[in-house]
């Protein structure tokens, strides 16, 4: 049986491959590829637009709580709850929360602060720097300061020599080794003020920093050839570096520590000790003319201000009734400052004498205390003209009773907001019987 050969077998693409959706056609596997990519970059488009807020959320809670309280809290006892009468006014505090094994048992607890001085005044008291040294000591002063009817505390974050008094982030505070992390953090500060009933006001002091300027040369005084630190003194007589407000480093530097506390909650930021050191007529010819040159001090110093005010709303500026008087307030002109609030001190006990305010001259000797006290606020109302005026008064060798009347006066007067300061936030006595600025402002 004879077999026949066979040829070559030729094959063709069929007629219903051809067909675009067909299973095996190249261009269907093309177009797959395309849309599964498209359908992945919605997906990851999608997926960061719903996560990535909500990473930047939680990260933003975990800096700074809005709702929890700090750990200290969690193992403080509910504070006892009475019944507030008509002229108390009810102050919730935050939330206290004790964990045992896993189980967590919330308890929120209300407190009542008697309404001392009148509803919406602002009355805060500047506690000691001591108090800043652990919760402990903040938490009694805190709670002493509400317990006599303060609405507020002034806590003084910045000290003269410019070491601060809580754990700051600013990387050049840390780095100058003006601040450290074992320092209470603001946050910590606000939130115990708050579970008293308080409102947290900070203090710094500007320009008499000598930490700062001793790491960096910029924001520090500098000879002309730029590469030597000046100094208030010989170094061997105790010399020290002074921060520089004609260097826009030392308004860089203030300004952020102004913000980070505003953002911390703190209700303002008091701007002291805008000042220059003592320069000698020598000096003159090492740092240029412009320390003697009156119109470019003050610019100097009321461009740091402006710019702390620019950082920090609340911002305001220190200065005292007598030197407004004397034309020693270099820092404060009423055309360049650009602060609204400017706090000035007036110790009633201060003034028996005539003194003059501009081409007006008053005389308190012969006054009534309440009399007395709406003359010198009328001088300092004058003195600083457009701003807001905030009375700060001394609380040192008045009793309760009469501190009382004395802030009650100027609430009365129509000022809603008066600064106190008391024993608590003076230097100790030296062994002279003289307080240590008493002594340096003698030297």
């Amino acid at each position: 049986m004879k077999h026949r050969k066979k040829g070559r077998r030729i094959y063709t693409y069929r007629a219903r491959n051809r067909r675009v959706f067909s299973r095996n056609h190249p261009m269907r596997s093309a177009f797959g590829t395309a849309v599964l990519l498209i359908l992945l970059g919605v997906c990851g488009i999608t997926g960061y637009n719903i996560v990535g807020p909500v990473m930047e959320r939680m990260q933003l809670e975990a800096e700074t709580p809005t709702t929890t309280p700090d750990p200290y809290f969690e193992t403080e006892h509910p504070v006892q709850t009475t019944e507030a009468s008509p002229a108390e006014t009810d102050v919730t505090a935050p939330v206290t929360t004790v964990t045992a094994s896993e189980a967590t048992t919330t308890v929120t607890t209300t407190t009542t602060q008697p309404a001392k001085y009148g509803e919406g005044a602002t009355v805060a008291y500047l506690v000691s720097p001591d108090a800043l040294s652990n919760r402990e000591t903040l938490e009694a002063a805190a709670r002493k300061i509400s317990a006599d009817g303060y609405t507020s505390m002034i806590l003084p974050l910045k000290l003269k020599g410019g070491m601060l008094t809580f754990a700051s982030e600013n990387p050049r505070a840390k780095e100058c080794g003006a601040c450290n992390d074992g320092m209470l953090k603001l946050r910590q500060m606000y939130n115990l003020a708050k579970r008293c009933g308080l409102t947290c006001i900070g203090q710094l002091s500007t320009l008499e920093d000598h930490v700062y300027p001793n790491v960096y040369m910029e924001g520090s005084y500098t000879f002309q050839n730029g590469a030597t630190r000046w100094l208030d003194n010989k170094p061997e007589q105790g010399g020290k570096p002074w921060l520089n407000p004609f260097d826009d480093a030392s308004g860089n530097y203030l300004s952020e520590l102004a913000a980070e506390i505003e953002k911390a909650g703190f209700k303002g930021v008091i701007c002291t000790d805008t000042v220059f050191p003592h320069f000698f007529n020598s000096d003159a010819e090492l740092l240029g003319n412009r320390i003697q040159d009156a119109v470019q001090r003050k610019q100097a110093l009321s461009s740091v201000l402006n710019r702390i005010s620019a950082a920090a709303s609340g911002a305001s500026c220190y200065v005292t009734l007598e030197g407004l008087a004397a034309g020693t307030e270099e820092a404060f002109d009423s055309e360049q400052l650009l602060m609204r609030p400017v706090v000035v001190e007036m110790d009633p006990a201060a003034y028996t004498q005539p003194f003059s305010v501009g081409e007006q001259r008053y005389d308190p000797a012969a006054l009534a205390e309440d009399d007395r006290l709406a003359m010198l606020a009328a001088a300092a109302k004058q003195a600083i003209g457009n701003h807001d005026l905030i009375p700060c008064i001394s609380a040192g060798g008045k009793t309760a009773a009469e501190l009382d009347h004395i802030i009650c006066t100027f609430i009365d007067a129509g000022y809603q907001t008066v600064y106190v300061t008391g024993e608590t936030g003076q230097a100790e006595p030296a062994e002279d019987g003289t307080t240590e600025s008493e002594s340096a402002d003698s030297n």
